[in-house]
């Protein structure tokens, strides 16, 4: 028996350390993602929040740092099954933590700093764009803008569900990593800038008279949303950066098309997220910044890590194929 122990914690030890070399930068980037959250939850006052965010907080963490042992430390032999575990492993994760914001945010008992963000876009701008786009408060407008907002999600999956599956090589390598920094520094900073936004700030002349695209809007925040998740804008940091991604590849398949319709998407949801009262203007400004640094980032990391895996580097390759 306690050789069979000795054993089990050698293998152990061999896979971390295998682990510790073939760990990629966006590997690193998931786990210290998902520690933050597990220590800042686990330091809040004790709540119902506050206890299921850090369950949920802990499994995400256990999920990504599980899914690192087994894949990176090659303790899964077959490299499809291995390619198979570390899509899902690191990809549900960040997914999922979207939704743990939910729980999380409250838990921390936040002071709310949108008078400070409003502030900013006084100094900026004289007013925040929401309250001067009140003059476009008509249905086709607000149906319009509120199709565009709703088509976020789509977009989101249309682009990385299927990049994430049948993907390859530096497209891949620029996506993931980018969106990976986009994800964790974004929700990173709304448990340091938390914030309603100017629809529970400010007292607007009516009430947005939309239709049944701006009820889905609705139904959607109000079921699925983070409520205090505004700084910086994720609804614009998201198509920006994907706008920006294609942009670069326009001389591939099917970017060569695409990226304008992404530019186009893209400016109808950063107007949108203004307009329909969700975000300050500085909100949009930090999510543009940041899917600019994204893109940087993709580019430094794919150019560092695509000679993973090659002749003459041991390291397994970030995106083996499925």
């Amino acid at each position: 028996m306690l050789e069979l122990t000795r054993n089990a914690a050698g293998r152990a030890r061999t896979a971390i350390g295998v682990a510790s070399r073939n760990l990629a930068v966006q590997d690193a980037l998931a786990l210290a993602f998902h520690a933050y959250l597990f220590a800042r939850v686990s330091l809040a006052p004790d709540s119902p929040d506050a206890a299921v965010a850090r369950r949920l907080a802990f499994a995400l963490f256990f999920l990504t740092a599980g899914t690192m042992v087994l894949v990176r430390g090659e303790l899964i032999p077959a490299r499809r099954a291995r390619a198979l575990t570390y899509r899902l492993g690191l990809f549900t994760p960040m997914l999922l933590s979207y939704f743990e914001m939910r729980v999380l945010l409250p838990a921390l008992q936040p002071a709310l700093l949108d008078d400070r963000l409003f502030a900013i876009d006084l100094w900026l701008l004289g007013t925040t764009p929401s309250v001067w786009m009140q003059a476009w408060n008509i249905e086709p407008v607000v149906e319009w803008l509120s199709f565009f907002y709703y088509s976020h999600f789509l977009v989101l999956t249309l682009m990385l569900v299927p990049a994430l599956f049948v993907g390859r090589g530096r497209r891949l390598q620029e996506l993931m990593a980018g969106g990976m920094l986009v994800v964790g520094a974004g929700h990173l900073l709304y448990t340091v800038v938390p914030g309603a936004g100017p629809v529970a700030t400010l007292a607007f002349d009516q009430p947005l008279q939309g239709a049944f695209w701006w009820h889905q809007v609705e139904l959607a925040v109000a079921t699925a949303g983070a409520q205090l998740d505004i700084f910086p804008s994720l609804h614009t940091a998201w198509p920006a950066y994907f706008a920006l991604h294609a942009f670069a590849h326009r001389d591939t398949q099917p970017f060569q098309w695409l990226w304008p319709i992404l530019a186009f998407v893209a400016v109808n949801i950063i107007i949108a997220t203004m307009f329909l009262r969700w975000h300050w203007f500085i909100d949009v400004a930090m999510g543009l910044v940041l899917a600019f640094a994204a893109r940087r980032f993709a580019v430094a990391v794919a150019e560092r890590e695509e000679r993973r895996g090659g002749p003459y580097d041991p390291r397994q390759p970030v995106w083996e194929q499925l």
